[in-house]
């Protein structure tokens, strides 16, 4: 609307300008944007405790089909950090977006309140990032680690010198700084009609922060896709090293997983790639690729756990799991031509 921009300060924040504080939203596509995730986030929540809960059974019944305790760990934080960043950017992008809360934002004043906002959306948004690595490292060094001895002491000392704190307290490094800023909210510009708004910290921390994201996605996303790689490739040996039509069959399963752990991994990574180029080489193109980054990421909060329920066979009825018992193991060992090398394929 071409008044909008008369009206709108430098900063493009709406607050106390009057044709936002009488704005009422219209329903429509963009308004039902407010109600659409609940669609698929309520039944993504409740597979969620789903998981969960018959993990806790198959462990308390020493289920074999239930998965290693430390890959699950880190799906649950996975899980956790997925739901946090959903409502982070739910309130920060999604609902602001819809006119819902135009009007009582324009009557508020930019404060630090929102920035403590948009400070918990990127870490949650940080733990998503991470959490993917971690998991990818844990099947890595449980793949690289045949014995059992072994494994129970490289996945704890992992898990606790350096896999939690990096979890937690990288984040909180990444995006502290961001509670010295001023956070308010703006106006969006085209494609994006009169009284769709965002939460907003600035010009200046949104090009620090979506540099320091962009940057950080890569080195993460590279990670997962060099130990991924390597995966394949040790499965890929264990296949043709081996003569045992049981041990190529878990094999194929353990690529399939890996498969889909990548496919989770690229679509979000892309989506917010695009965005946070467009944002610092072509800032109005910002605007109009500024939905695929709630596609991404909303895919990405789905796909996993999903993916999950229906292919492992911890959640499989029992006629099925009965004849594919071992197929969850997080382990298949399979003798050489000289019978004396082990490899491991994961299977979770």
């Amino acid at each position: 609307m071409s008044s909008s921009s008369q009206i709108m300060p430098s900063n493009d924040s709406i607050h106390g300008i009057q044709a936002y504080k009488n704005f009422v939203p219209v329903f429509n596509f963009t308004t039902f944007q407010a109600f659409l995730p609940l669609i698929y986030i309520l039944p993504t929540i409740f597979v969620m405790l789903t998981i969960l809960i018959k993990y806790r059974k198959a462990k308390a019944t020493l289920n074999s089909n239930a998965m290693d305790h430390n890959i699950f760990a880190f799906i649950m934080f996975y899980f956790l950090f997925n739901m946090l960043f959903f409502f982070g950017d739910y309130f920060h992008l999604n609902l602001p977006t819809t006119g819902f809360v135009t009007s009582w934002c324009a009557g508020i004043e930019p404060s630090r309140v929102f920035s403590v906002l948009l400070v918990f959306a990127y870490y949650s948004n940080f733990g998503t990032i991470i959490c993917p690595f971690l998991v990818c490292l844990m099947r890595l060094t449980i793949m690289m680690s045949p014995r059992h001895n072994e494994r129970v002491c490289y996945c704890r000392l992992i898990m606790y010198r350096f896999a939690i704190p990096f979890l937690f307290l990288v984040p909180i490094c990444l995006t502290a700084f961001n509670l010295f800023s001023t956070g308010y909210c703006m106006q969006l510009h085209s494609p994006f009609s009169f009284g769709s708004i965002i939460i907003f910290e600035g010009e200046d921390y949104a090009k620090i922060n979506i540099i320091i994201h962009f940057s950080f996605s890569c080195i993460m996303f590279s990670s997962n896709v060099g130990m991924t790689t390597f995966m394949f490739y040790k499965l890929r040996m264990t296949q043709s090293s081996t003569t045992s039509e049981r041990t190529k069959q878990l094999t194929r399963k353990a690529e399939f997983s890996l498969f889909l752990a990548v496919v989770s991994s690229v679509i979000p990574f892309t989506t917010n790639s695009i965005c946070s180029v467009s944002f610092l080489f072509d800032r109005p193109l910002w605007d109009y690729v500024l939905f695929l980054r709630a596609i991404g990421n909303d895919y990405e909060t789905v796909m996993m756990p999903w993916v999950l329920f229906l292919t492992h066979p911890m959640f499989r009825s029992k006629k099925k799991t009965s004849s594919t018992n071992a197929t969850s193991n997080m382990f298949a060992t399979s003798n050489t031509n000289s019978q004396s090398r082990k490899s491991a394929a994961v299977v979770c």
